[in-house]
């Protein structure tokens, strides 16, 4: 232990006087909670906001009262014309409106628009409640009319109680930051983890520290300290900024709200201890494999892929088996959600998946002890 110490100090000190080493640590860390908060902020302000709606009206005159329901509803005619970069939101009302509508013929109102234009996504769902709306008025209507109660169309009438509080409503956008949270680990201690290994042996310095009287798993674990510590503190800067970032986004509006309170934060930053030692076991795995430092960098560009599609896939495949609950890095993921869902913690997976992220660390830790011993390994061969 007192050589593994002193291997971590030696690169934990080397490490510090990069500063690029230390900025990329950091980058990951604030940016990538940064860029998610920004862009929920703008996506609750589109979804809340309460500014008319203007489209185009071709006909108007043919369906007086639609246009004074459209009006009632927000949706007004745009009296300026329409940006070159924007598609126009149309509505084409036919002039066979008032002969149908005596008739009860049914009526085909042409909406035009780009349904894969993100910005006008709510302005188009606007348009077509309003007129998914006054149908079903002019439906209450022809009924009354006839003598028929309205409620004859409406056997049943599904009454919903939702039970989700807010915490569980705003864990349904927040399990993307969550996965944030886990990359930190991977990606805050990657070029520590490349220039301890594959920038060493460039350096012919590995070589020379391989000669003194040290065991390999000193030096391994020394190293693997040093990296894990920068994965480590990009984790905990992540945990500090997302509560402070997110406080910014008005989550109530859409009734969430999330609270990350100091027990829940620690648990959180315990849980990614583990993970740490994992991910930088596995760069330090693959750097070493490398034959240089920039085939290092681009391996570990694809490692990196592994972490994202699994939290990714977990998140957005919505999988609700319960082995998930007992593996490496998707153990993490679930007790995160739970955490801030507000649900029971399953503390059994959750040890589960500690132990087994620790115990694969401690096995690849012990294959890149034994990679050292090779020639092939230490001059890049």
């Amino acid at each position: 232990m007192t050589m593994t110490t002193l291997i971590w100090r030696k690169e934990f000190k080397d490490a510090l006087r990069d500063k690029r080493s230390v900025l990329a640590a950091m980058s990951y860390a604030f940016f990538g909670p940064m860029l998610m908060a920004v862009a929920f902020f703008f996506l609750i302000n589109q979804l809340t906001d309460p500014s008319d709606v203007e489209i185009s009206i071709e006909g108007k005159d043919n369906a007086p009262e639609l246009i004074q329901h459209l009006q009632r509803m927000g949706i007004t005619e745009r009296a300026s014309p329409w940006p070159d970069t924007v598609t126009p939101i149309t509505l084409m009302i036919p002039a066979q409106w008032d002969e149908k509508m005596q008739r009860a013929e049914p009526i085909d109102l042409v909406l035009k628009a780009d349904w894969s234009a993100q910005k006008q996504q709510s302005d188009i769902k606007r348009v077509e409640r309003a007129i998914q709306g006054y149908a079903a008025q002019i439906t209450h209507y022809r009924l009354i009319l006839r003598g028929l109660d309205p409620r004859v169309v409406q056997p049943i009438q599904l009454n919903k109680n939702d039970l989700a509080t807010r915490g569980s409503k705003a864990a349904l956008i927040l399990g993307s930051v969550l996965v944030f949270i886990i990359l930190s680990v991977f990606w805050s201690g990657m070029n520590v983890a490349i220039d301890i290994s594959a920038g060493e042996r460039e350096r012919n310095s590995l070589e020379f520290l391989l000669s003194q009287p040290l065991s390999t798993q000193s030096i391994v674990w020394g190293k693997t300290l040093a990296a894990a510590s920068f994965a480590i503190f990009g984790a905990a800067l992540s945990l500090i900024l997302i509560p402070i970032i997110f406080n910014f986004v008005p989550l109530q509006d859409i009734g969430m709200s999330v609270s990350f309170g100091l027990p829940m934060m620690l648990l959180m930053f315990v849980l990614l201890i583990p993970l740490a030692l994992l991910a930088t076991t596995l760069q330090l795995f693959v750097s070493f494999r490398a034959k240089n430092f920039k085939e290092a960098q681009t391996y570990i560009s694809f490692l990196l892929i592994i972490p994202m599609a699994a939290s990714f896939g977990v998140e957005f495949a919505r999988l609700k088996t319960p082995i998930l609950y007992y593996l490496p890095l998707t153990g993490q993921h679930q007790t995160f959600l739970s955490l801030i869902r507000g649900e029971a913690i399953n503390w059994i997976g959750t040890g589960v998946s500690a132990l087994a992220t620790i115990a694969l660390a401690l096995v690849i830790g012990q294959a890149i002890a034994r990679m050292l011993k090779s020639e092939k390994t230490v001059f890049g061969l």
